[in-house]
């Protein structure tokens, strides 16, 4: 076991291609001290490369097949239903909770973490699906966090709107991030802390290289240099990157056009000819302090129909935007596709392989693939739930973003002003420097690596159905983490079971 605590600085689609450029300038001079004085490497994300499911996958070492979390959305073809199996958030132990059986552990911010599950420490949920309330274990953490630092999960403003209100709300979360960490890390003397940003990110869709993104990344330079020192093992990770955008294809748009998706968009159609749609709403609501009254008072089978500012449909509301009769394919965002015929039948192979073709061979308007690849969903995924899983995941390629949405006529377009300038892609960053670890550029390694490679730096045994690798070679060449034998925990069938009447028993439902 390691001697020396650990700090885990989880930034939400951060990667080096964004950063490089500002740290070569000396406006990010830790991050540069980390990488001169640690190791580095490219970190490979899950298919899609999306918050939920990679956060998941990183907290757990298993793939979204073990998990059933796919995107920010399932599709339920047998039951014709779009929806998020958010029961299925808490099924999988998270690899801080073994930590947390041998040393204190402290986590904060991480996505699809909500609602908080008990852990010794503490544990504060992040967003985007976390509330502002019901967010902290112990219960009684969040009163002092709300009373002290005003403390909130998620932001108010909307980067799509007041932009510049937005943006400073960014900074501000960002910043109370790191400051509650620091302190919750002194108070509770913790081992392992984990804490994550995800509104970085944000900045990053809507601004790209904009001096309010820059800004945000200083401050979580700043708190980086408090923990570079002899005393801490750090970690910097991303559950995916990001890349500015070139085009915009948007796959059910497709699809519907080369006769794949039958659709019924007509109430969304009315709203949107109106003028109703569910961006205002939301804009309306947050700048009169009445979101959570709108929330209660409108039915949610409304908010489903509403579309957004382009007049598509998304998540839940795609239920019933879709003809299931007549559908033979139909997408999420950012790479999965679902088909409608039987799995196994010869109609379902003939239609996979013809959609698997057609869209690796599919150009935008400028000539540039839209894809680096199509797998078929057993190439990507196993486990418990790969019955459930797209049946082809695009590899997106580099420049383009994939909405999932339904009901708008272009399959291409170019980013607007107001919306995202950069998409994720599947390359993430890996950084880590402190007494035990090494130094200089490492090979490529998974997400689905660093929950066993933690584990074996807190000399924890790795269960067995993790998927990822312990990386021995990031540690210091001469150190018993790097050549002594990984620790293996056996799964049993009991432990798996108890973890899925626990999920049940959760009942969650945001």
């Amino acid at each position: 076991m390691s001697d020396h605590p650990t700090v885990v600085f989880g930034l939400d689609g951060a990667h080096f291609e964004l950063l490089d450029p500002w740290i070569e300038a000396g406006h990010l001079p830790n991050i540069d001290r980390a990488l001169d004085t640690g190791v580095s490497a490219d970190l490979k994300s899950v298919l899609p490369p999306v918050t939920s499911p990679n956060w998941k996958a990183y907290a757990t070492g298993k793939n979204p097949g073990k998990i059933g979390i796919f995107w920010w959305e399932n599709i339920d073809v047998e039951n014709q239903r779009v929806h998020y199996p958010s029961d299925r958030k808490h099924a999988n132990t998270e690899f801080w909770e073994l930590i947390a059986e041998d040393k204190p552990v402290g986590v904060l911010g991480v996505p699809t973490t909500y609602p908080p599950k008990e852990i010794d420490e503490f544990l504060i949920a992040g967003p985007p699906d976390g509330k502002n309330a019901g967010y902290a274990h112990p219960p009684e953490l969040e009163s002092r966090l709300d009373e002290k630092f005003d403390y909130r999960v998620r932001k108010h403003n909307r980067l799509d709107g007041d932009r510049e209100a937005a943006a400073e709300e960014i900074l501000e979360l960002i910043d109370s991030r790191f400051t509650v960490a620091e302190t919750l890390r002194e108070e509770y003397d913790i081992s392992f802390l984990q804490v994550t940003t995800f509104y970085i990110n944000s900045l990053q869709h809507y601004l790209w290289d904009d001096e309010y993104t820059l800004r945000g990344w200083q401050i979580i330079d700043e708190h980086l240099g408090r923990y570079l020192n002899a005393e801490y093992n750090v970690v910097l990770m991303s559950d995916h990157g990001s890349n500015p955008i070139r085009t915009a294809f948007h796959i059910n748009s497709w699809l519907e056009t080369n006769g794949y998706l039958k659709t019924n968009t007509d109430v969304a159609d009315t709203f949107y000819r109106l003028g109703i749609n569910k961006d205002r709403l939301i804009q309306m609501t947050n700048k009169f302090g009445l979101t959570e009254f709108a929330k209660h008072v409108t039915p949610r089978k409304v908010l489903q129909y509403l579309p957004d500012n382009s007049g598509a449909v998304n998540k839940e509301g795609k239920t019933d935007a879709v003809d299931w009769e007549e559908t033979n394919a139909i997408a999420s965002g950012q790479g999965p596709i679902y088909l409608t015929a039987k799995h196994g039948t010869d109609e379902y192979n003939r239609i996979r392989n013809q959609l698997q073709a057609e869209l690796e061979s599919v150009s935008d308007p400028d000539g540039h693939p839209v894809t680096d690849a199509v797998y078929k969903g057993e190439e990507v995924y196993s486990g418990s739930y790969v019955d459930e899983a797209p049946d082809l995941v695009i590899d997106q390629a580099k420049g383009v973003h994939i909405p999932g949405g339904i009901g708008r006529e272009a399959v291409f377009t170019k980013p607007t002003d107001d919306g995202w300038h950069a998409e994720n892609k599947r390359q993430g960053l890996f950084v880590a420097s402190g007494p035990d670890f090494t130094t200089g550029t490492h090979d490529p390694m998974s997400i689905l690596d660093l929950a066993p490679t933690l584990l074996h730096l807190h000399d924890r045994p790795v269960p067995t159905d993790m998927d990822g690798t312990v990386q021995q070679s990031v540690f210091a060449t001469d150190s018993k983490l790097a050549n002594r034998d990984v620790k293996r925990a056996n799964v049993s069938e009991r432990d798996r079971e108890r973890a899925r009447i626990r999920a049940i028993a959760r009942d969650v439902d945001l």
